[in-house]
């Protein structure tokens, strides 16, 4: 893992709003582009429930994930505000299989109706942010992002941090999201 460097930025919640007007396609205080099939993961906390969240860039630049309240997609700038202040977000690119996991994240979106931690790998239906995530690559072709040995037909859990972990990843930024500060 990159430590905080000059890929690093602090992105404060008042800035959120000014992302709405950018247009850009930039992640916020930086001048990496967002791109297709990047990966965004959230380190642990009370945002995410502990155990951490993925979405995916699709490419409509919008943020692809399954969310609690089902399947969402969503700017980067709404997507960012569902996260609490002094929350880590860091930005991952797949060296292979990219494009065609973010056209299958696109495409099956609108399948999820519950969010569920359900063990089969096969569902999409009844379906949680990392399953998801490692999903979009199975489907795609690309096999088992994790390199567990897991396929769909498995009884198994795919959790944030595997996805984390998965050796197709690059890391290219991260984000911590601060408070406002107070004028004057």
């Amino acid at each position: 893992m990159l430590p905080y460097s000059n890929r690093s930025i602090s992105l404060e919640y008042a800035e959120l709003s000014a992302l709405y007007t950018a247009g850009d396609k930039m992640y916020p205080g930086t001048k990496i582009a967002m791109e297709p099939g990047d990966i965004l993961y959230s380190a642990k906390g009370m945002s995410t429930f502990m155990v951490g969240h993925v979405g995916m860039v699709g490419h409509d630049q919008l943020v692809y994930h399954s969310h609690p309240k089902g399947g969402f997609y969503e700017g980067l700038p709404v997507y960012l505000s569902r996260h609490k202040f002094g929350t880590v977000l860091t930005i991952y690119r797949p060296v292979r299989g990219a494009a065609d996991a973010a056209r299958w994240v696109g495409d099956h979106i609108a399948q999820i109706k519950r969010y569920i931690f359900d063990p089969r790998l096969n569902t999409l239906a009844t379906n949680y942010c990392s399953k998801f995530i490692w999903q979009a690559f199975w489907y795609s072709g690309y096999g088992d992002m994790t390199g567990r040995k897991r396929h769909d037909k498995q009884l198994t859990w795919i959790y944030p941090m595997m996805i984390k972990q998965a050796a197709n990843l690059e890391q290219v930024a991260v984000v911590r999201l601060g408070r406002a500060r107070k004028k004057g």
